[in-house]
C-alpha cells in the first residue's frame, strides 16, 4: 500500500515562492523571506487603495463637512510628507545594520496613523475633524517616507535580483484584487453613510501592523556602515542631463495626484454624497494599478 508523504515545510515554502517567481532559489532563506516580503508589501498596499488620500480621505472630509481648503492639501501632505524626508533619511538608513528595523517602525507608524483617521472621522466633524486627519496623514507619510528609503536595499539583500520584479509585481497585483472587492462593495450600495469608509481605514492601520510583524521575521543579514549619503553626492546626481529631464516629466504629471480631490469634491456637489460615486472612483484607480502590476 503506498503512502502519500506530504512535503516538508521547508520544501513547501520553496516550491510555493518557486510558483510565483517562475524559478526556485538554491537558498531556503531567500523563499522564506520572498513569501514574507510578498506578504508584507501586499498588506501595505491593499492599506494604500483603503486609505487612498486623493479619493477615500478626500470623500471623507467632505463627509464630515471638513472646508475644502483641507481637501486641497491632502494630496501635497501625503507626497511632499512621503518623498523630501527620504534625502534626511537615507543616511539614517545607510548607518543602520539591519535596515528592515525601519521599515518595521515606519509601517507600524503608518498603522496608528490611519487608526487616528478612522477616529477622527468618527468623532469630530468640521474643522476640527479636518485638522486632525490632516495631521495624521502627515504623520502617517512621514513614516512612509522611512519605509520607502529602506524598502529596496533590504529586498536586495534578500531576494535574487532576478525574482525580485515578480515579488513586487505578485504583491501589487494581490493588493488591486483586494481594493477591487472594497470598491465593488461601495458601487453595490449595499454599505450607507461613512461608517464603511471609517472601518475600511481601520482595517488598512490594521494591516499597517500585521505588516510590520511580519517583515520583522524577515532573516537580513548585518549591512556594513556606509557612511550615509551628503549633499555633494546629491548635487553630483542632478547634474546629470538625463536624470534632470526625468524629474521634470515626473513633475509635469503631478497633475494626475492633484487633480482626483476635486473630482470627488464635484461628484458629490452634484448630488448625495453617495458611497456608490466613491466607489466607481476607486474602482477606476485599482483597475487601473491592476494592469499596471
Amino acid at each position: 500500500m503506498s503512502v502519500t508523504r506530504t512535503p516538508e515545510p521547508a520544501q513547501a515554502t520553496q516550491g510555493l515562492f518557486a510558483r510565483i517567481a517562475g524559478e526556485a532559489p538554491e537558498d531556503r532563506a531567500e523563499a522564506r523571506n520572498g513569501l514574507r516580503h510578498i506578504c508584507s508589501l501586499s498588506l501595505t498596499k491593499i492599506s494604500d487603495g483603503l486609505i487612498d488620500p486623493k479619493l477615500v480621505l478626500s470623500w471623507l472630509l467632505s463627509a464630515v463637512a471638513a472646508p475644502s481648503a483641507l481637501v486641497g492639501l491632502l494630496v501635497p501632505i501625503r507626497e511632499a510628507g512621503a518623498l523630501l524626508p527620504q534625502v534626511f533619511l537615507a543616511d539614517r538608513a545607510e548607518r543602520m545594520k539591519r535596515r528592515k528595523w525601519m521599515w518595521v517602525a515606519g509601517s507600524a507608524v503608518q498603522g496608528v496613523a490611519a487608526l487616528a483617521i478612522a477616529l477622527a472621522g468618527w468623532l469630530l466633524e468640521g474643522l476640527a475633524a479636518g485638522l486632525a486627519i490632516c495631521g495624521a496623514l502627515a504623520v502617517l507619510a512621514l513614516a512612509r517616507a522611512g519605509c520607502s528609503v529602506s524598502y529596496k536595499d533590504v529586498l536586495g539583500k534578500t531576494v535574487g535580483e532576478s525574482r525580485r520584479g515578480a515579488v513586487t509585481g505578485f504583491a501589487g497585483s494581490a493588493a488591486s484584487l483586494g481594493v477591487l472587492v472594497f470598491a465593488l462593495l461601495l458601487v453595490s450600495g449595499l454599505m450607507e453613510a461613512k461608517a464603511p469608509v471609517l472601518i475600511a481605514i481601520a482595517v488598512a492601520g490594521l494591516f499597517w501592523l500585521a505588516a510590520a510583524a511580519i517583515f520583522s521575521t524577515i532573516e537580513e543579514a548585518p549591512s556594513e556602515d556606509r557612511g550615509g549619503a551628503d549633499m555633494t553626492a546629491f548635487r553630483e546626481v542632478l547634474a546629470d542631463g538625463g536624470l534632470r529631464r526625468f524629474i521634470l516629466v515626473r513633475g509635469l504629471l503631478v497633475s494626475t495626484a492633484l487633480a482626483p480631490p476635486y473630482i470627488v469634491l464635484l461628484a458629490q456637489a452634484g448630488g448625495d454624497a453617495l458611497l456608490g460615486q466613491l466607489g466607481a472612483l476607486v474602482l477606476a484607480s485599482a483597475a487601473a494599478s491592476f494592469v499596471s502590476s
